[in-house]
């Protein structure tokens, strides 16, 4: 059965196909980012984890093979697909590419120019990849900062950030860490929607 490793591997590749074929001169690409897949170690009946490229970040599933062959059956494409996570219950939009085969998809941010490089997008893909799979299952009002991750916008800022020197919340945003990404560095503007992206997707 196919690893991880080889998962992220074929992503790129066929992402890194795409953005060249599909995507140049679409205005929504942010040039300082790339391709790049993280996690997609086996949760459940899938293999899960974010992909990144300058158009869009998705958090992805892949039905994983089990023993008997069998694979988790995924909805015709652009059908919706609900699936229980460690972080609760979040709806995917089903898909398919010809080098990937099947999946599910739900969109984290799209465009991607909230993100200064490609660190700053590679740490914020693995602090919402370590809230979905560690993060307990919601009991009551939905967590704010993930409910922005859906919407597709970083989480709001902490009250002390007003207290910053003017010239550390303007420019363009830098790495950031867990807390930052889940509890502050919010930007108040709407993202636009997927549009050319959802279409390369």
């Amino acid at each position: 059965m196919e690893g991880a490793a080889e998962i992220r591997a074929r992503l790129e590749a066929a992402y890194r196909h795409i953005e060249k074929a599909r995507m140049q001169g679409v205005p929504i690409l942010n040039p300082a980012l790339e391709v790049r897949a993280i996690g997609f170690e086996p949760c459940g009946g899938w293999h899960l984890g974010i992909l990144i490229t300058p158009w869009f970040m998705n958090l992805l599933l892949l039905p994983r093979e089990e023993r008997d062959g069998e694979k988790v059956r995924i909805p015709p494409v652009g059908e919706k697909m609900s699936v229980a996570l460690p972080c609760g219950q979040i709806e995917f939009i089903a898909g398919h590419e010809e080098e990937i085969g099947a999946w599910l998809a739900c969109s984290l941010f799209s465009p991607m120019f909230e993100f200064a490089d490609q660190e700053a997008a590679e740490q914020a893909a693995c602090a919402a990849l370590d809230e979905i799979l560690n993060g307990a299952a919601p009991e009551g009002p939905e967590d704010p900062g993930m409910a922005a991750i859906w919407a597709g916008r970083l989480p709001e800022a902490p009250a002390d950030r007003d207290q910053e020197p003017p010239q550390a919340r303007e420019g363009a945003r830098g790495p950031m860490s867990r807390r930052d990404f889940l509890r502050g560095g919010a930007q108040t503007r709407e993202p636009a929607g997927a549009g050319a992206a959802e279409e390369a997707s």
